[in-house]
Order: C-alpha cells, then structure tokens, then sequence
C-alpha cells in the first residue's frame, strides 16, 4: 500500500520517482493496469484482439521509449521507479476519461459534447505535467528540457502506434 501512495502522490507532483521501491512486481502490476485502461477506453479498434494488441503495444512502446531515454542520460537504473508511475498516471487518467468520452459518443449530445472535449484536452495536459514531472526528476534535467522530451517520448510512441495499428477509415 505505500508503493500505491506514493505513486498517486507522483499523480498529483506530491512525489518522486524515486520514492517508489524499483520492484519488478509494481512495473508488471501497473502495466497491466496501463494495458487494461487502454483497452477499455480504445473506440478505434472493434475486434478485442487488435484492442489488447493495440493497448499491449501503447505499454509497451512507452517503456522502451522510456527506457532509452533513461539509457542516453546514463540512468537505465531508474527504469522500474519512472515507468511504474507513467503507467498508472495514464490508467487514472483513462479511466476517468472512460465515462467522459462514451458520453460525448452517445448519440444525442454532438451539440453539448464541447466541455468533455475540453475536459479530455485538459487531462492530456495533466498526463504531460505528470509525465515531465517525472521525467524531470528520473533525468536530472530541468523543467523545460523534461517538457520537450515527455513531448517527444510520447510523440514517438505514437506515431509507432500509428504505423503498426492504422486507424480504421483513415488513410
């Protein structure tokens, strides 16, 4: 219960990674807490296999980005304590998106579904505070420099995503 403090405390900037124990346990329980959020708000792909296969890659993709971010800075040894607390600010943050979006889907509200898409650009905008703030602190860098490379890491991994797992319906 400490480690689940204190990565909810890294949610709010209360925290650092490094708080966290580097446990190989805490990393595969908060990335499969990040693969089920990403399955469960995923509106794009239908079938439940591309769904886990997408969801799998987004976890996936985002620790190895991580990771060599990690690893050109010198601090490879940070992994388990930055990546454990990205994974479970994305799922928080999914999982309150989740209503937030199947009510701006439900068919009927396209005329009042303008704040829950500002709500959902206002959470994207919490996810890269959080995920500088960790950067920020996993890197040893300044607040800037973590801004623009949470930016770029999250850049990178989805533009992967796009390639390996088209959208349906876009070019």
């Amino acid at each position: 219960m400490p480690a689940f403090r204190t990565l909810i405390d890294i949610c709010f900037l209360r925290a650092r990674p490094q708080d966290l124990p580097a446990e190989p346990s805490l990393v595969w329980q908060t990335a499969l807490l990040s693969v089920a959020s990403n399955f469960i708000i995923d509106n794009l792909h239908r079938e439940p296999l591309n769904r886990f296969l997408f969801a799998s890659a987004q976890a996936l993709l985002l620790g190895t980005v991580v990771w060599g971010a990690l690893k050109l800075r010198g601090f490879p040894e940070r992994w388990m304590q930055t990546i454990a607390p990205l994974y479970t600010a994305g799922a928080l943050i999914n999982l309150i998106a989740w209503p937030v979006f199947v009510f701006a889907v439900s068919p009927g509200v396209a005329g009042s579904a303008g704040w829950a898409l500002l709500l959902a650009v206002g959470m994207t905008v919490w996810f890269l505070a959080v995920m500088t703030h960790i950067m920020h602190h996993a890197l040893e860098m300044s607040i800037g420099r973590s801004v623009f490379v949470s930016i770029a890491c999250l850049m990178f991994s989805g533009l992967l995503l796009l390639l390996l797992f088209p959208v349906p319906g876009m070019p």
